[in-house]
């Protein structure tokens, strides 16, 4: 029998077919009894064993522990902009695959995550890994992180409709989570016809939104908050760039924000929030009732704004979310003062917009000096001897991406001191950071989907010493993909040690319970296939491990980094909310 291909109209066939239509190329995951039935009908992965015969269409199979495969279709997205699937066995792997959907959401990732549940028919007979609500009950829980976003495909009938309002879901950058019933996706479903639409959407106000923003900035300083979203843009760094140059307007960027901006920006004021730069946190603070904020992709997280409403008086918020995350009835003002302006539409066109406005007709607002050439002012004591001075590592790192980099931080110190020691974004390189949800290890999963997505790519990731713990079972199934991986070993939990003096200052140190006893990364690299270096303290090696990445790319290297927990670097405005 040809596995290939589902049998033509089963619900299978539909659901290859809308996973095709979504442009999915990689589904992540575990087999077993739950979803063999939906993975016979997937090839492997170039990077895994292939079976004579198998087809070569459609979504490709790559087997990883459902923890990091949670992580890899938001890693191919952040790479390329491309969906990507995931994939858990029946019962508890639902809940470490679900990991990677909470992130999804929190960043609004549309991601899918297909998951099987127990037979209906054994309802009440204790069948293993039990899902009803006798057992785990992981529908209402999946519903309860994604209320519009979970399908249930137990119905012939109605299987083709659910899958185009999953869709639909995708569309509005959304995660969506798709429960398989092989009783119902093994017969015979209607594909669905969607009725025609009577009326289409009506275009969004642009020129209103660009006349009023002009009107309200007249004789007031304005800033530039770059979001999320912006990241998404390709066109962002050049049209910000510009919008600054004309109203002389500061920028300041949220953690992933970063990549909507030019390093050359020269109102380029830094990141603000967790490991925001001085300048840009002063800026912040200087915020006031006659400030104009323009906002382009909202980003009111708590690392970003730290729970406070946004200060300045005047805001104008662009989006091209109708209902992402932060938003309640799909609006910001909650977050807002008196004066609010909204417009959902697409980002770079509206920037395209103000830009053209502002050239026929100058700007008449106060005008900000440009940011300074170092945007940090504090001095930052080195580490203890033997440890690699982190504002030495990222500074000689910065200088060392080729073009195309893409990096990730995982929820270690990287992910706050990067960013304050680099200041700006560089040009040559992405860097993001799943932080809203802040799962630990997230970085080996994030790796291998921007890896697989975006191959010709120098992909890095930073973990901890205790992120690593998370995902150190499955280095093997990335090997030969050609990951760089930092390591940086404190012997702790980094951020929680640096935290507890500022959260419970009086503190004894054996009640920190941050110790992590101290293991061989390098030796457990190369056991995985992997090539493994220690840094050298004082650099001396780096040059040696960019040229080993550059003569095999196709080999995957881990490098492990002696760093101090002592040396506090970027700041943590959080630990003072705890």
């Amino acid at each position: 029998m040809n596995h290939a291909i589902p049998e033509n109209g089963s619900g299978y066939a539909l659901l290859i077919d809308m996973l095709k239509q979504a442009n999915i190329s990689l589904c992540s995951g575990v087999t077993g009894g739950g979803v063999i039935h939906f993975l016979k009908y997937l090839a492997p992965h170039a990077g895994q064993p292939h079976t004579h015969g198998e087809g070569n269409h459609g979504p490709r199979f790559f087997s990883l522990g459902e923890y990091s495969a949670g992580f890899v279709p938001l890693g191919s997205y952040l790479a390329t902009g491309e969906i990507g699937a995931c994939v858990a066995t029946t019962g508890a792997a639902t809940k470490l695959l679900a990991c990677g959907l909470s992130d999804a959401k929190l960043h609004d990732i549309p991601a899918v995550y297909l998951v099987p549940i127990s037979a209906p028919a054994c309802e009440g007979l204790c069948p293993l890994q039990d899902t009803s609500a006798h057992g785990s009950n992981i529908v209402a829980q999946l519903r309860a992180e994604l209320p519009s976003g979970v399908f249930v495909l137990d119905d012939p009938a109605t299987l083709g409709e659910r899958l185009a309002q999953a869709r639909e879901q995708l569309a509005q950058h959304k995660p969506v989570a798709l429960v398989l019933v092989h009783d119902a996706l093994s017969q015979p479903a209607a594909a669905h016809r969607p009725a025609p639409r009577q009326h289409e959407h009506p275009l969004p106000p642009v020129g209103e939104f660009v006349k009023a923003f002009a009107r309200h900035i007249e004789g007031r300083r304005v800033t530039l908050l770059a979001g999320e979203e912006l990241a998404r843009c390709t066109g962002a760094p050049e049209l910000t760039s510009k919008l600054c140059e004309q109203l002389g307007a500061a920028a300041v960027w949220s953690i992933n924000g970063s990549n909507g901006i030019a390093r050359d920006n020269a109102y380029g004021y830094g990141y603000i929030g967790f490991g925001g730069n001085d300048a840009a946190t002063q800026h912040w603070q200087s915020l006031g009732e006659q400030d104009v904020l323009l906002v382009l992709g909202a980003c009111p997280d708590e690392y970003t704004v730290n729970l406070a409403p946004y200060a300045a008086g005047n805001l104008f918020v662009l989006t091209a979310l109708t209902d992402g995350y932060g938003q309640i009835d799909g609006s910001f003002q909650h977050r807002a003062g008196e004066t609010y302006h909204q417009l959902v539409a697409p980002l770079e066109e509206v920037l395209a917009a103000l830009v053209e406005h502002f050239v026929h007709q100058p700007p008449r607002n106060q005008r900000m000096a440009p940011a300074p050439a170092s945007l940090n002012q504090g001095h930052r004591d080195r580490p203890r001897p033997g440890h690699v001075d982190i504002v030495q590592l990222f500074e000689a790192l910065d200088q060392r991406w080729p073009a195309g980099t893409l990096g990730f931080d995982d929820v270690c110190l990287s992910y706050k001191d990067r960013q304050y020691v680099t200041q700006r974004p560089n040009p040559k390189a992405r860097f993001f950071s799943l932080y809203r949800g802040s799962a630990m290890g997230n970085a080996l999963g994030l790796a291998i989907g921007a890896k697989v997505a975006a191959p010709a790519s120098l992909v890095v990731a930073f973990t901890g010493d205790g992120c690593f713990r998370l995902f150190a079972g499955n280095l093997s199934e990335a090997s030969n993909l050609g990951i760089l991986l930092f390591v940086l070993d404190n012997g702790c939990y980094g951020i929680v040690e640096q935290g507890l003096p500022v959260i419970i200052p009086d503190l004894e140190e054996p009640r920190y319970h941050t110790h992590l006893p101290s293991m061989d990364f390098c030796a457990m690299a190369r056991a995985c296939g992997w090539k493994s270096f220690d840094l050298a303290p004082d650099l001396d090696n780096l040059d040696h491990l960019f040229a080993q990445s550059r003569q095999e790319p196709g080999r995957s290297i881990l490098v492990r980094i002696p760093v101090d927990a002592q040396q506090v670097v970027g700041l943590n405005p959080r630990a003072r909310n705890l």
